[in-house]
């Protein structure tokens, strides 16, 4: 089939939806495929050009390449056009003449109807969690269950801990707890930060650290989008008023964007994905909501155990790690979206018991869990179900014995 997807850039980015559309797109064309990128943010400015098997298109200059999606789409004489994206973000794609295909990205109850108008008009929706199929199936919207996956080839344990602590700063003798996420209101990260002073409280005799991987200031003043605000939070006044600041490790983070971000892997042993997570002895993202979650599937494959909130897509992606229950939620935006508040002594007890566990029992647990979303297995159990039924609809061939897709008479 003929796909175009658009996302983050696929090229040389960093972001979730980086890692997802890069290993959706190349891995759809090893299977044989033809498939096509439109990068968001005004990433590629330089006309077309190939980037393996896979075609990248100009961006456009809408900050999610709406301006460039039907052009593209009729010169690559597409199938479908699958966005790698909320769904809240666009303005037109989903009016456009062409088989739309959004990512479902749920990350609250009841789902917001800014994102149900966006759906209506889709020829198919693709649901990255169980939760938010069943979020679609209260509005009668059928959908189908695509999870994202984790390479659990790259993303796995490594030998020495103590090491990879030094390597980011921290004393290799302390309980290091790993925090990973956008400085964003929805990651709710200043609470977070109150349920960490409660672990330390709880273990005055444990010398523990929190590697705090996040700019300490917002990268932008303002982050907001059709009335969806995410704005960030300046967390110097939160960790100095908690006392933190010695329990506290963060990166310079003009460090970090001069390197483009933080690499998957970095041959060189340096700062790379893979060490910091294997720097952890815990994985914590207690956010407001998360529609999927790489961060728990790749602390898990480094057999480092997880945590997050026991809301929307969270649970599925921690698998045997914590979900730990919400106390209360706040609305932060126009569309009214539900964000919830982490119980901060259950946050601090759900970290105690990991100190308090069985690390490898822990870890060998976590790892299994990540195994069952590795990357070959999403491709081949659900894209590869999910793209014949399609090519069923679209390209039918009609027999005596019935209507068959071309690909299983191949």
């Amino acid at each position: 089939m003929r796909i175009i997807f658009q996302g983050d850039k696929i090229v040389s980015g960093t972001s979730a939806y980086t890692k997802v559309g890069y290993e959706t797109c190349t891995r759809l064309a090893k299977m044989g495929h033809n498939i096509a990128h439109i990068p968001m943010g005004r990433a590629n400015q330089m006309g077309k050009y190939g980037f393996g098997n896979v075609l990248i298109y100009p961006s456009g200059n809408d900050a999610f390449g709406e301006d460039a999606s039907l052009q593209h789409y009729h010169d690559f004489n597409a199938d479908m056009l699958v966005t790698i994206k909320e769904p809240w973000c666009f303005s037109h794609v989903f009016r456009y003449c062409m088989n739309f295909v959004p990512m479902a990205i749920i990350d609250h109850e009841p789902v917001s109807s800014a994102i149900i108008a966006r759906l209506t008009t889709a020829y198919k929706i693709i649901a990255i969690s169980r939760f938010g199929q069943l979020e679609l199936k209260k509005h009668n919207m059928d959908s189908e269950y695509i999870p994202h996956g984790v390479r659990t080839d790259l993303y796995k344990k490594l030998p020495d801990k103590a090491e990879y602590k030094k390597l980011f700063g921290l004393d290799p003798d302390a309980f290091v707890v790993l925090l990973i996420a956008r400085n964003q209101v929805r990651k709710m990260i200043p609470r977070q930060l109150r349920g960490f002073k409660r672990f330390v409280e709880l273990n005055p005799d444990v010398k523990i650290q929190m590697l705090l991987w996040t700019p300490i200031q917002p990268t932008s003043p303002v982050d907001s989008v059709l009335g969806v605000s995410d704005v960030g939070v300046n967390l110097l006044p939160e960790i100095m008023q908690l006392g933190l600041n010695e329990n506290l490790v963060w990166p310079k983070w003009a460090d970090v964007e001069k390197i483009g971000g933080l690499p998957e892997s970095d041959p060189q042993g340096m700062w790379d994905m893979v060490r910091l997570y294997n720097c952890a002895d815990a994985h914590v993202l207690c956010s407001g909501g998360e529609g999927a979650g790489l961060p728990y599937l790749e602390a898990s494959a480094c057999e480092v155990p997880t945590m997050g909130t026991d809301y929307a897509g969270a649970p599925e992606y921690i698998g045997p790690g914590q979900a730990i229950p919400y106390s209360d939620y706040a609305v932060n935006n126009t569309p009214g979206v539900r964000y919830v508040k982490v119980d901060i002594d259950k946050m601090a007890e759900g970290l105690t018991k990991i100190l308090n566990g069985n690390p490898e029992k822990m870890g060998r647990k976590a790892r299994r869990h990540a195994e069952q979303f590795d990357w070959n297995i999403i491709m081949d159990r659900y894209w590869k179900t999910f793209l014949e039924k399609c090519e069923t609809e679209l390209y039918p061939l009609v027999t005596s014995s019935g209507t068959k897709s071309w690909s299983v008479n191949q």
